[in-house]
């Protein structure tokens, strides 16, 4: 089984770091990619390696998508390419692990549609178009259907979630 990272131009690693930690506690290294397959920065400063672009098919045995906050633009989190990559990826019966502006991602690709999820309330205010099939909770981690949503607050807990509805140890 694997996982996929999704790393955007400026993401931020705080609120995914417990993730990405536990799987590779576990020897089961996230695979990384990006828009265009090229390196790219984090909000922190860092440069995350790709593995691979969203334009490539996703794993068969894919069973977590993380994806996560960050500085992003609209034509990062609005990219069809990424829409695609994500919709392909909700096919496979994995899980989504979103956090903050991650949530734009899953939201603008159609994904959120009358699932219960949660997102930094400005967030959500500022994109309300983008959520209005979905229903917003305010909680720092929900999870409905096959995705687990954080409003960013509470890393530890994304993670605890995750681990649990994907019944791995940590």
């Amino acid at each position: 089984m694997r996982a996929v990272f999704v790393a955007l131009p400026f993401t931020r690693l705080g609120d995914v770091a417990p993730i990405l930690e536990g799987l590779r506690r576990l020897n089961r290294r996230a695979r990384v990619i990006t828009l265009d397959g090229r390196p790219c920065h984090t909000a922190e400063g860092l440069v995350i390696q790709a593995d691979g672009a969203v334009e490539e098919p996703v794993p068969p045995d894919a069973y977590l998508c993380v994806v996560p906050s960050g500085l992003y633009e609209a034509d990062s989190w609005g990219d069809l390419r990424l829409h695609r990559y994500l919709r392909r990826f909700s096919t496979t019966g994995g899980y989504f692990a979103a956090s903050g502006e991650g949530l734009l991602c899953l939201a603008s690709a159609g994904l959120l549609g009358g699932l219960r999820f949660t997102a930094p309330a400005r967030l959500v205010k500022a994109h309300e178009p983008l959520f209005r099939y979905a229903i917003f909770e305010q909680s720092p981690v929900a999870i409905d259907g096959n995705v687990i949503s954080s409003d960013g607050s509470d890393p530890k807990a994304l993670f605890q979630a995750v681990f649990e509805r994907l019944n791995i140890g940590s």
